[in-house]
């Protein structure tokens, strides 16, 4: 055997395999770009709603249970960009109440411990939200927990007695006896595993439909309830829970989809006022699944001002921009719509963000990780296409909101200018004019707001003498 050639070989495939691993675990993001966090980081915290097999390390302990990494370089472009996430899926009721074992429980307790059993579901973190949280405790993420009750994606033998789906609805008392212990133990795992790292929590999710009334149909709340008082306990539970257990830091959240729509915007309101009156009601999501037309800026803002009344903080919990290319235009011009529609969108979140102390948005989140992971598939709705490569979209994001903030800088000074009657005052007053209808105006995917607001800075910059 000639065994320096069989060294030779084995050596070779050694260096493939090792190339093969370096080219798979490799951080092909780009990193000559701002990270959106830093753009961001007097406005609001900037984040995602995914699951951990969209941003899993090789090098992570392992969770048992936990799905296989997807995405290898997921990681590395959200934690380049972000410091905010929430989950896609797992921390829903499918996924946290463990239906079986609460079934078993039942069938083999007897008396009082059957009762018990009854109104106390058996509540279990799966791996892949284990996992999620423990990468962000890791990397220093805040954290968005979505979602605790939702008429959707919760299983339809929690609201029957013994946990089956053969046997009677639970009796309302019952039922928001059962609720109470549901969300007693989420909250419980939450502070136990991942004590002060929830910002906020989405408590209900979705209960008004498209007309603005409360949703009746398909809604086993609602059914088995047989009223919407669920609502207000489902807050009124959460925040028993967080205060009890030091987690005061964690704001309750109203979170719906379509929030630009009027009729659904006033049923919003009609169904937070009660719920923040109470003082049981901290914030509202707005989920921003939206399109190159839709919403308009003029739209979203008077939603924005209706739930401004009925509460202390809102976010943006999933936002996308579809592409929906009706037009046959060639892709360069709808990307261009698109990235002006994200750009008029982030310029209202920015002249209203938390941190500037111009509003009370105090997270962005978007869906998914790029373009191939997103709610809206096939629409290329991302910041990133699916090489995780920057798009005109981002581009634009990060141009208005660094214009608009600078702009507000200097707009600052010219009218100190202005007042002290310096050179030029006159000119000066004249550019602060045209910089303030750049600001007020409300953009759309056929006005860049980037431009308008890079020609305002430009020309009183310029009149000010400054670079």
């Amino acid at each position: 055997m000639n065994y320096k050639l069989v060294y030779k070989k084995i050596m070779i495939l050694i260096i493939v395999c090792f190339i093969y691993v370096i080219n798979i675990y490799s951080d092909p993001i780009q990193t000559d770009v701002p990270a959106l966090k830093d753009v961001f980081k007097n406005d609001f915290t900037f984040g995602c709603l995914l699951s951990y097999r969209n941003i899993g390390f090789p090098d992570d302990p392992k969770i048992e249970g936990q799905s296989p990494v997807v995405t290898p370089d997921g990681g590395s472009l959200i934690k380049y960009h972000m410091n905010s996430m929430s989950p896609g899926n797992n921390m829903k009721a499918m996924y946290t109440v463990d239906i079986t074992a609460s079934a078993k429980a039942y069938n083999e307790a007897e008396g009082d411990k059957r009762k018990y059993v009854e109104t106390h579901p058996v509540v279990r973190f799966n791996g892949d939200l284990i996992a999620q949280l423990d990468w962000a405790k890791r990397n220093g993420f805040t954290f968005r927990g979505h979602t605790l009750v939702w008429h959707s994606q919760t299983p339809a033998e929690l609201f029957r007695s013994g946990y089956s789906q053969n046997n009677e609805r639970l009796t309302k008392e019952l039922m928001i006896e059962r609720m109470d212990n549901y969300i007693h133990e989420v909250i419980r795992l939450i502070h136990e595993n991942w004590p002060g790292m929830l910002s906020a929590i989405d408590v209900v999710n979705e209960a008004v439909d498209d007309s603005g009334k409360v949703r009746t149909s398909g809604n086993e709340w609602y059914m088995t309830v047989g009223d919407d008082s669920y609502i207000m306990k489902a807050f009124e539970f959460a925040r028993k829970y967080t205060v009890e257990y030091g987690e005061k830091q964690i704001m309750l959240y109203y979170n719906d989809y379509g929030t630009s729509s009027q009729a659904k915007a006033d049923g919003i309101v009609r169904l937070c006022k009660p719920v923040y009156d109470a003082g049981f009601l901290d914030g509202i999501g707005m989920q921003e699944h939206d399109a190159v037309s839709y919403p308009g800026t003029e739209s979203w803002i008077k939603s924005y001002e209706k739930f401004d009344t009925v509460c202390n903080e809102m976010a943006i919990t999933e936002l996308d921009v579809a592409l929906n290319n009706t037009s046959n235009l060639p892709i360069k011009d709808m990307l261009q719509k698109q990235a002006n529609q994200y750009a008029a969108l982030f310029k209202c979140f920015v002249e209203r963000s938390y941190k500037s102390g111009r509003g009370k948005i105090i997270n962005v989140s978007k869906d998914g990780l790029n373009d191939q992971y997103t709610f809206q598939t096939n629409q290329f709705s991302s910041l990133w296409d699916i090489d995780n490569q920057c798009k005109p979209a981002f581009y634009s994001v990060v141009d208005v909101t660094n214009f608009y903030n600078e702009l507000s800088v200097v707009m600052a000074y010219a009218k100190k200018q202005v007042e002290k009657k310096a050179f030029n005052w006159k000119k000066i007053q004249a550019e602060m004019n045209n910089a303030k209808a750049a600001m007020k105006k409300n953009y759309s995917y056929e006005t860049s707001a980037v431009y308008g607001l890079r020609n305002a800075l430009k020309n009183l910059k310029s009149v000010l003498k400054m670079k």
